[in-house]
């Protein structure tokens, strides 16, 4: 069993700090010839990453590749027991993808001074808002997404979080970083961070995105030089 992919994407860091709540040992490559491309392809159609090889069957998409790994191995239990529990966890990744992902990139593409657009950010802070809103009420008891213990929620949107750390919070202040304070999503980030394997897993998805990031600003400055 490996995992195609590369952790600098919250969504490879999911499976990677899923995995690692489990004790699993989970063996990950770089996607051949590339994200998307016609090698790639050959292995998983939708060229996306991450994908799981298992014995030349593949799994794609993030939540799946996690509800699978719950399944070979019920323990510990990422997915609580309780229906409700479960419930509280499995919105948390969906809201996720639905209400915080898609706001990402239109900001990190105006970071520079000279590219931004007020109308666009303004846009952006008031979607992040509400995304961040509807995870604190759908959100469980706590400390973590869906009680005492770190579930697929947790491991969903932190790396999410971690990235918007990087791009977003310290570029637009218009958008209010919710780790910050005493909410429910400061107490939910303290938790992590007190979290070994969950601390653990943010400092080295930050490490990836951070070496991402300052190879891809390079080349977009060196695109906009026209080299």
């Amino acid at each position: 069993m490996k995992l195609y992919g590369a952790l600098a994407s919250p969504y490879v860091a999911r499976v990677v700090m899923f995995a690692d709540l489990k004790g699993m040992e989970l063996p990950m490559e770089s996607a051949p010839g590339g994200m998307g491309s016609d090698e790639y392809r050959q292995i998983n159609a939708t060229g996306k990453i991450p994908a799981l090889d298992v014995d030349g069957q593949i799994i794609a998409e993030s939540t799946v590749i996690c509800d699978y790994l719950e399944s070979i191995q019920p323990e510990p239990a990422l997915l609580p027991a309780d229906p409700m529990a479960q419930a509280q966890t499995r919105m948390i990744a969906r809201m996720t993808d639905l209400y915080i992902a898609p706001h990402n990139t239109p900001l990190t593409r105006m970071r520079g001074a000279g590219a931004r657009d007020q109308a666009v950010i303004d846009k952006g802070a008031e979607e992040f808002a509400k995304g961040f809103a509807y995870l604190e009420q759908f959100m469980g008891p706590g400390p973590f997404a869906a009680g005492a213990t770190p579930t697929l929620g947790d491991c969903a949107l932190a790396p999410f979080i971690g990235m918007l750390k990087r791009t977003v919070f310290p570029n637009f202040e218009e958008v209010v970083d919710p780790t910050v304070g005493d909410g429910r999503l400061a107490t939910w980030w303290q938790a992590l961070e007190a979290h070994p394997v969950c601390k653990k897993n943010i400092d080295a998805y930050d490490v990836a995105l951070e070496t991402f990031l300052k190879w891809l600003y390079e080349m977009l400055a060196k695109r906009s030089a026209g080299k």
